[in-house]
């Protein structure tokens, strides 16, 4: 599951590597079958069916955070010892704190049940992110300060082969306070809930660095005031991602990804160009109803455990499909450093350097882009 602190902040940029050597006991993040499960079993001994705990710290720079801190600890399970299909379950918790003020903590689990039929995630967790945005009336950036109050829960069901349906809930409480020339403004009390529908398709190889397959997702977010909505919107995620296997060490990975708001849609549900689908955007300047993003990587293992990346997208911020043109283009790209650090699972950690318009970014990553999701 992807850290729910990340999420909370947006954005989050690595300047330094620290205790990576930590990460080795990921080794046992799970691996998804083909499309008949059945055919991709293995048989595990007893002592894979112990629990097995993954300890992280991190230490970040970012120019919008600053300083990062944070503590990751994991625990991967099996919920039923003779399910040999099902990945392994997981649950944990996370903690973080910036120089710039911001916090955050949350607990998580995400269960694979009943040879991989059922997947069921929850999350809790609280925040308080001291971030901006660009105001075009000011031609300037604006300090604000948002707190986060979050619950989530999903369930899905395989129907058929690889394909999942479900659906998703998510109770959001948010206190915001925007500061305008040197003058903090009234907080602003906001509710998010809202109720989603999820469909997904997986026929990836490996969860965090496939060589193989592809993964399809759609994901349709209604905030109403029946179910504790300030707002009444509408959010539409898609994401389409394709693995082109050329050798043994190397692979090429396409995406592309719509992120969509419509109705009567507040600040906190707008989107931001940035993080896992256009890698260079940091600062939070560009944002809007509606991204679209188009991102490739090569992946090149060089020699040995050691491997490189090399990748370039293309993103836009709208809040109108109309508003799409060339000239609000927003090219990414850049380079990364690979090691493998688990073999076995194919896990990687590394870190990449990327540049976009007028800014850029340094991350430090454990697996891959478009890996889980």
């Amino acid at each position: 599951m992807e850290s729910i602190g990340v999420a909370l902040l947006k954005n989050q940029r690595i300047l330094s590597m620290v205790l990576v050597a930590l990460t080795i006991s990921l080794s046992h993040i799970p691996v998804l079958g083909q499309d008949d499960p059945e055919s991709e079993s293995r048989e595990l001994s007893e002592k894979s069916n112990r629990i097995k705990f993954a300890a992280v710290p991190v230490v970040n720079y970012d120019p919008s955070y600053e300083w990062h801190f944070a503590a990751l600890v994991n625990a991967f399970f099996r919920v039923a010892a003779n399910d040999t299909i099902s990945p392994l379950s997981m649950g944990g918790g996370m903690t973080g704190y910036t120089t710039n003020g911001s916090w955050y903590w949350a607990l998580y689990t995400r269960l694979y049940i009943d040879e991989d039929n059922w997947r069921s995630s929850a999350a809790y967790g609280d925040a308080s992110a001291n971030f901006q945005y660009f105001e075009e009336s000011l031609n300037s950036f604006v300090n604000f300060n948002s707190v986060h109050d979050l619950f989530l829960v999903s369930l899905q069901r395989r129907v058929f082969r690889r394909w999942y349906l479900g659906g998703r809930f998510l109770g959001k409480k948010t206190l915001t306070e925007y500061e305008i020339e040197g003058t903090t403004g009234d907080p602003e009390r906001r509710n998010l809930n809202n109720l989603g529908v999820l469909v997904a398709r997986d026929r990836r190889d490996f969860i965090y660095n496939p060589l193989h397959g592809d993964s399809f997702n759609f994901k349709n977010f209604l905030y109403r005031d029946e179910w504790g909505s300030d707002f009444r919107f509408e959010q539409y995620e898609v994401d389409f991602t394709r693995f082109f296997f050329i050798d043994d060490h190397r692979v090429i990975a396409a995406r592309g990804a719509a992120f969509i708001a419509a109705g009567d849609v507040p600040f906190e549900g707008q989107y931001v160009v940035g993080r896992e689908d256009i890698r260079g955007y940091t600062n939070g300047k560009h944002r809007g109803n509606q991204v679209y993003s188009l991102q490739g990587e090569y992946r090149w293992n060089f020699h040995g455990k050691w491997g490189t990346v090399m990748f370039a997208g293309l993103a836009t911020a709208v809040d109108e499909v109309k508003e799409i043109g060339w000239g609000g283009l927003l090219p990414g790209g850049g380079v990364g450093l690979r090691y493998m650090a688990i073999p076995s699972e194919r896990i990687n950690i590394g870190i990449d350097l990327a540049f976009g318009e007028d800014d850029w970014g340094l991350y430090f990553r454990i697996g891959e882009v478009f890996g889980d999701k």
